[in-house]
């Protein structure tokens, strides 16, 4: 059995890109890794964040998609994946997860709180030992706490893709994923669209590792859209690089890109279409003070870019914080 627990507490600046002031953040991760058998395992791991915005987030499919400030906020994902040896090539997969988010100023709580379910059922084929293929369906529901007209942003969506891991030596690393995404709303809007994901890894020094990561996807459109438009395309781009300096100190540092193409757009409003083009580049510096204690420097810069109203805007970002692990 495998337990783990990490928290992280920061101070950022400014709070607002406007009227700047100071702001703080909270998040804590906890994961557990139990065998029951040689054939059976199971993993449970629960994430809280307390922040002003998420900035860039990592979804499930590890792509990455940007956020638009929206204020204070509090997320919980609670996740598990029960994983049963069918063969000595073949195995099943059961992967399930809630998130909630819930914002602190009233004005965007009353359009923005909502939930998410996401299950996953996964069969997996080691084709060699440094292959192995997946068939995937994924079933997700999302849920407004104020879902508009006809229950319009609520909505369900199904996706079947394929799945492949490559480990060409020991140093690099292939992920690919390709697939189709269905979504229906509770008023009966439909969308479609691709669902795809290429990550590539190389770790090119002891704790060292430099990825590429690329991929698409259909979901429910980001804060401060979802009372124009209920869905949007997301095409992202992102590089990252965590570089052990020292024994003690790690450098990283990050960029991204997310086009956005907003669909199902929401009565009373008249736009069909909508995009949203957003930059983020990030790097920090993580300082081991003890073995479960480390100190923690970032700068963020984000733009976006939009023909939706009250979206674009840019903001650059220091943050100072504190990371404790177990």
């Amino acid at each position: 059995m495998f337990l783990g627990l990490r928290y992280d507490y920061g101070i950022e600046y400014p709070r607002d890109p406007s009227a700047g002031g100071v702001d703080q953040t909270h998040n804590a991760e906890i994961s557990l890794i139990y065998s029951f058998n040689p054939r059976l395992s199971l993993s449970l791991d629960n994430s809280f964040i307390y922040s002003l915005e998420p900035q860039l987030v990592q979804s499930q499919a590890g792509v990455p998609v940007t956020l638009i400030q929206a204020g204070t906020y509090y997320y919980d994902n609670l996740g598990g994946t029960l994983t049963y040896a069918l063969r000595p090539r073949w195995s099943l997969a059961l992967n399930g997860s809630w998130d909630i988010w819930r914002y602190e100023e009233s004005s965007v709580a009353q359009d923005n709180d909502h939930e998410d379910w996401q299950t996953t059922l996964s069969t997996y084929y080691v084709v060699d030992a440094r292959t192995t293929g997946g068939i995937n369906f994924q079933y997700s529901r999302t849920e407004y706490t104020n879902p508009g007209t006809n229950d319009s942003l609520n909505a369900r969506s199904y996706t079947t893709y394929l799945s492949l891991v490559r480990r060409f030596n020991p140093q690099l690393s292939l992920q690919l994923n390709g697939g189709f995404t269905y979504r229906v709303s509770d008023a009966g809007d439909t969308s479609t669209g691709p669902s795809g994901l290429v990550s590539l890894a190389y770790n090119y020094g002891p704790n060292s590792t430099i990825s590429a990561i690329a991929g698409t996807s259909l979901s429910s459109a980001s804060v401060n859209v979802t009372r124009q438009f209920a869905a949007s395309q997301n095409t992202s781009f992102a590089l990252q690089v965590s570089h052990q300096v020292t024994a003690k100190l790690r450098f990283r540092t990050d960029g991204s890109f997310v086009y956005s193409n907003f669909k199902q757009p929401v009565l009373p409003f008249f736009s069909i279409s909508g995009y949203e083009e957003a930059f983020t580049g990030h790097v920090g510096l993580n300082y081991a003070l003890r073995e479960w204690l480390s100190a923690v420097a970032d700068y963020t810069y984000t733009q976006v870019i939009s023909d939706v109203t009250g979206l674009p805007y840019n903001r650059n970002q220091i943050s100072l914080g504190m990371t404790v692990t177990y």
